[in-house]
């Protein structure tokens, strides 16, 4: 595909498009990124009571362990123990939980950060740079097969606006179906300057 028009003035508007629309791709993704990463920041708080309860579950398992030995009264003073270890491990699943809460919120967060700008410049940019480039292309290839400027004369005045079409003739249509050459080659060069190919091209 022609990406890019051969006039110098619409090819200059197309690179700095493409600039412009590469640099909105890249402020998108950083600020999404950085709404990620925002949000994921408070997942510290689950991390540290993660670490403490898991930390104060295995002390008192350990220190059950150790009273448990004691005979008579071991198994007494080790069911207590227990069950304040298994509160740690309560503890520590409710970090874990709100962990995976914030991954959830920062991820959703950063892809609704993310697709509606991105929806929007593939719209307004990467759609019309498409089908220019597939217009541009399509209209070099009929050329090479032999395209005349009679038909891209009546494409375009069929697809032109009206105002474009009568700076070329005041009545285009009658000038293009009696054939006149002058005529029929400036209304051929609005298709082509539509498609970014230079007069020159035709036959």
């Amino acid at each position: 595909m022609n990406w890019y028009s051969s006039y110098p003035a619409q090819r200059t508007r197309q690179i700095i498009a493409d600039l412009a629309g590469l640099a909105a791709v890249i402020l998108v993704i950083v600020t999404a990124v950085t709404v990620t990463t925002a949000i994921r920041a408070l997942g510290a708080f689950g991390r540290d009571l993660e670490a403490a309860g898991e930390s104060f579950a295995a002390g008192l398992a350990d220190a059950g362990d150790q009273l448990g030995a004691i005979p008579l009264v071991g198994e007494g003073i080790r069911a207590p123990l227990d069950a304040a270890a298994g509160a740690g491990g309560a503890v520590a699943d409710a970090g874990r939980g709100q962990q995976e809460l914030v991954e959830t919120i920062a991820v959703g967060a950063g892809w609704a950060v993310a697709l509606l700008p991105l929806l929007l410049i593939a719209l307004v940019w990467v759609l019309p740079r498409v089908l220019f480039a597939r217009r541009s292309g399509l209209v070099r290839r009929m050329l090479a097969q032999g395209l005349t400027a009679d038909t891209l004369a009546a494409r375009a005045i069929a697809r032109q606006p009206l105002r474009a079409l009568v700076a070329v003739h005041p009545d285009p249509g009658a000038a293009w179906r009696s054939g006149e050459p002058e005529v029929v080659r400036a209304l051929a060069g609005l298709e082509l300057r539509r498609a970014g190919v230079l007069p020159n091209a035709l036959p």
